[in-house]
């Protein structure tokens, strides 16, 4: 099933059938800063109580909050894209140092546009589009407490009143937004660990929330094979991979021809050792998988000892 693009809809052009709107919309896709300035006030200064009105104002405060800053250090920050960054050299060619951008966000704007959609969603609590923008935002925010509680809270919300989401302009199943929307949200958690010995106590905060997140959605959506796997990927990034095995059984059990599963079951009996039950994992590549995946098996297989 293709996979949607998630939380970034509700900040893209989206039609609503009224002409503000759309005025509005193609301001903000043309970064047109005066433009959405004049639209938002006359949208503001009306009394339309919609959804629309509520994202119109959200987008714009989320927009003008972005600051883009152009910076030079020493040493290039983790989080800088190397390939958006420029090497500075001394007189004798060596590296002095970099030049790089980023962005950073003004802390009252960003304030503004949470403000702006917690009254939309309080006014329109079954708008999935809208939870997913504010989740969006506070991710661009590094909000990371926020970011979680926003995530339970549509999950929660889902246990509760499945049947009432509206998600506008798609026709996508919401279950299917929902399960690929939260692996978008724990890809981006995860992106924030680093994996090292010294982040060791900061990664398992992290991988916790990661855990957390894909086991409600794992009690949601029982037969979700990508939360089980994501549970196991938590545990594994931990060494701990006796818990992964556990949660990578169950999701083999649901789907037993699933290339990624088998390959993570291949990967955790690797680090403990077990490499029988690896080969095992491996030939069951080679039965079900793609071309890429039988060749991934092959390589693995000739390193077993």
């Amino acid at each position: 099933m293709r996979k949607l693009t998630l939380a970034v809809i509700m900040l893209c052009n989206i039609a609503y059938g009224q002409t503000i709107y759309d005025q509005f919309n193609k301001a903000i896709n043309n970064n047109d800063t005066v433009q959405m300035t004049t639209l938002i006030r006359q949208i503001q200064a009306s009394n339309d109580e919609s959804a629309e009105r509520y994202i119109a104002e959200f987008n714009y405060y989320f927009n003008v909050s972005k600051q883009e800053v152009i910076a030079t250090s020493q040493e290039l920050p983790k989080n800088v894209d190397v390939s958006t960054s420029f090497t500075l050299t001394d007189s004798a060619g060596q590296p002095a140092g970099y030049l790089y951008g980023y962005t950073t966000y003004d802390k009252n704007l960003s304030d503004s546009a949470l403000a702006v959609i917690d009254k939309g969603i309080a006014a329109h609590p079954n708008r999935l589009d809208m939870r997913f923008g504010k989740i969006f935002a506070l991710g661009d925010y590094s909000r990371w407490d926020a970011y979680v509680d926003e995530i339970m809270n549509v999950l929660n919300y889902t246990e509760k009143h499945s049947n009432s989401w509206i998600y506008p302009d798609t026709k996508e199943p919401i279950d299917t937004i929902i399960i690929y929307g939260m692996l978008d949200y724990e890809k981006k958690l995860f992106d924030q660990c680093e994996l090292s010995e010294e982040s060791r106590n900061q990664d398992a905060v992290i991988l916790g929330w990661i855990r957390n997140i894909a086991l409600k959605t794992s009690q949601l959506y029982p037969k979700d094979v990508f939360s089980l796997n994501i549970v196991a990927v938590t545990y594994n990034a931990l060494n701990d991979h006796a818990n992964a095995l556990i949660w990578l059984k169950k999701a083999e059990q649901i789907a037993p021809k699933d290339v990624v599963v088998l390959s993570n079951l291949a990967d955790t009996y690797h680090s403990k050792g077990d490499y029988a039950n690896e080969k095992k994992c491996l030939n069951k590549i080679l039965k079900y998988g793609d071309a890429d995946a039988k060749e991934y098996a092959r390589y693995y297989l000739k390193q077993l000892p």
